[in-house]
């Protein structure tokens, strides 16, 4: 039976419902509307107070964002079902607009005193796409599972938070290159400043975060209006940070400017135009990041271009929060599967490409693969290779500078997915719907009879992290810590292995680097 619950916040009275043990506020604002010349590229508001009670029952609006099928070809766009069930797009159903900062809370228990570990999920999508009510990202469960408050976010993206026209519009805007991140901060404050009353312990805050998300979360542990609002850190799958220069923000600001047919000292009409033409402004500049490669081109291109930001990270803090790091096996087969010729990749293929890409050492890296992993599929082969040259390095060298002052815990997640005929492997996303223990609900993860038991265990070392810092629970195999030493890795599979990872220094690279 659902029951109302109400919660006084400091923007006002919130009604959510309570079903199964769980209390679910959706479509919380923590901030004001973000269009219009008032607030567009600017850094975000608090959320005006309303009277009464305020409904908290649907989701809020997503932020503005283009429809990523629009750049789908080969077996991308069968997968984009299995990842988004409710419409094959990331916005799945709900609406969007600048009046986008709002987030979802799910409770065990919505009476104040909170004591609970909060989890503050940042969801994924390259900065253009995606949103907290994505059906991966129901909290319900995990809550449940860990006795954990779950909260999701959505901010400001593409040229909304990340457009740098401070040196066209001055000091007024010299935020707008980062205000999406900016956004994120203010929901941690919103956080700090409500999530007792929804049963969370405002002082044991974990921010998690996958793909984009993850970087966001590495770009908040540099950012000095993040300190001390947050505790913890969960790092999934980021493809790391990109060699940048200071002025790249401000020269894709300047393209922008001309693409729009405006003069420099016209770019303040900006902030008058409409969502529709905004997005349509964003497309021409951006392109359509997942699209338009082959595989006897470059993948590694593929690979950063679909996942790139266009801001420039500090330096991460010299000391502070445990962390948590890693990435799947074949992370980057949910890329290289746009490629139409992807499915039916062949040894022969795959032979042809690492010779163009290694030269003289190919078939020793070949025969390396063989050694350490055996035989599987050309496809899968390749996925992993390009993995190793991206997201597994990202990983390992945010743990090893982490780990010097930092607790710091890495994993793989190497549960093969079987839809589509096993095409996909350990892919990019695929440890989603078991960080949030939704593994049996998502056609993602495929119908394996190990599927509950690998969530269950996964979940439970999230929130175990998000407890105390430290994944170890007693249905898992001791997980120590990553030291540049031992390189300690969990594999997460049907069964849960510690291996000591690889050096970075080990990891192949293309003839030349």
């Amino acid at each position: 039976m659902q029951q109302r619950v109400i919660v006084e916040t400091t923007s006002g009275k919130v009604g959510g419902v309570r079903h199964r043990g769980i209390a679910s506020f959706l479509g919380i604002p923590y901030g004001a509307p973000t269009g219009g010349p008032a607030a567009r590229f600017r850094p975000p508001e608090p959320a005006k107070p309303w009277h009464g009670v305020r409904e908290a029952t649907v989701f809020g609006p997503a932020a503005p964002q283009n429809d990523i099928r629009l750049a789908a070809t080969g077996s991308w766009v069968e997968a984009l079902d299995y990842f988004y069930p409710r419409t094959g797009s990331a916005l799945e159903g709900v609406p969007m607009g600048e009046d986008c900062l709002v987030l979802n809370v799910w409770t065990p228990d919505a009476a104040p005193p909170g004591r609970r570990p909060v989890m503050v999920w940042l969801h994924g999508g390259g900065y253009q796409h995606g949103a907290g009510s994505e059906s991966l990202f129901m909290g319900d469960r995990l809550a449940r599972l860990g006795d954990v408050v779950v909260v999701t976010v959505n901010h400001r993206l593409g040229i909304f938070g990340y457009l740098a026209l401070d040196a066209l519009l001055g000091a007024e805007f010299e935020h707008a290159g980062t205000a999406g991140l900016l956004d994120l901060v203010l929901a941690l404050e919103w956080v700090r400043a409500n999530i007792d009353g929804f049963g969370g312990d405002p002082g044991n805050v974990t921010v998690f975060g996958q793909s984009g998300g993850g970087d966001k979360v590495r770009n908040l542990m540099a950012m000095p209006e993040a300190s001390g609002l947050f505790h913890r850190a969960v790092v999934q799958s980021s493809p790391g940070p990109l060699p940048r220069s200071a002025g790249a923000g401000r020269e894709l600001a300047e393209r922008a400017v001309h693409l729009a047919g405006l003069t420099p000292a016209r770019a303040r009409e900006l902030t008058t135009w409409t969502t529709g033409p905004l997005l349509e402004l964003q497309r021409a500049l951006t392109g359509d990041v997942m699209g338009g490669f082959t595989l006897d081109r470059d993948p590694l291109d593929a690979a950063q271009a679909s996942f790139a930001p266009d801001i420039v990270a500090p330096d991460l803090p010299h000391g502070g929060v445990p962390v948590l790091i890693g990435h799947t096996t074949h992370d980057a087969s949910l890329i290289l599967c746009n490629a139409p010729e992807y499915a039916t990749f062949s040894d022969a293929q795959l032979t042809a490409w690492a010779a163009a890409r290694f030269g003289a050492d190919a078939a020793g890296v070949l025969a390396g693969y063989d050694d350490r992993v055996g035989c599987e599929p050309a496809r899968l082969r390749l996925a992993r290779i390009v993995t190793d040259m991206t997201f597994a390095p990202a990983a390992i060298t945010l743990a090893s500078r982490l780990s010097t002052r930092h607790p710091v815990h890495c994993y793989e997640f190497a549960y093969e997915t079987p839809i589509l005929g096993g095409l996909l492997g350990a892919a990019h996303s695929l440890d989603l719907p078991f960080v949030f223990h939704n593994a049996e609900l998502s056609p993602l993860a495929g119908d394996r009879a190990d599927r509950r038991q690998v969530s269950t265990r996964m979940a439970l070392a999230w929130t175990a992290f998000a407890r105390d810092g430290d994944p170890n629970h007693r249905d898992i195999p001791s997980w120590e810590p990553y030291t540049t030493e031992t390189r300690t890795t969990m594999r997460i599979d049907s069964t849960w292995t510690p291996y000591a990872g690889q050096d970075p220094r080990d990891l192949p690279k293309g003839a030349g680097a």
